[in-house]
């Protein structure tokens, strides 16, 4: 399970780099400005860059970190219309992600060897 965790972890962090460069240099509805893209450099990179380094080290927590940290952008692009909708689904991969790697953790745990 978690290997599972790490595979939507990854292609979670990778959708979130992907949204944002759509996002920040060939938006659809508009043209941001330099205070949007850096905004959202925060939001979304910035936690995809937790993700891949957490797989390293200890991924449970890194997970949890970049969910909290996508998810005021991810609530907040799930109430708009379009494509970045979809930017929604990363903070909630990321919140997949460490309930997999929490769940494993727990499931390891009450793993009982009977010995007599």
């Amino acid at each position: 399970m978690q290997m599972i965790g790490s595979v939507v972890g990854i292609v979670s962090a990778v959708a979130s780099l992907v949204f944002w460069g759509i996002f920040s240099f060939d938006n659809p509805y508009q043209t941001p400005d330099s205070e949007i893209i850096g905004n959202l450099f925060v939001a979304a990179v910035i936690p995809a860059a937790f993700v891949i380094i957490g797989q390293f080290l200890k991924p449970k927590w890194f997970m949890f970190v970049a969910f909290l940290l996508s998810l005021p952008i991810g609530v907040y692009f799930f109430m708009t219309p379009g494509i970045f909708r979809g930017f929604s689904l990363v903070s909630a991969g990321y919140f997949i992600s460490f309930l997999l790697f929490l769940f494993e953790k727990k499931r390891g745990s009450k793993v009982r060897t009977f010995t007599q």
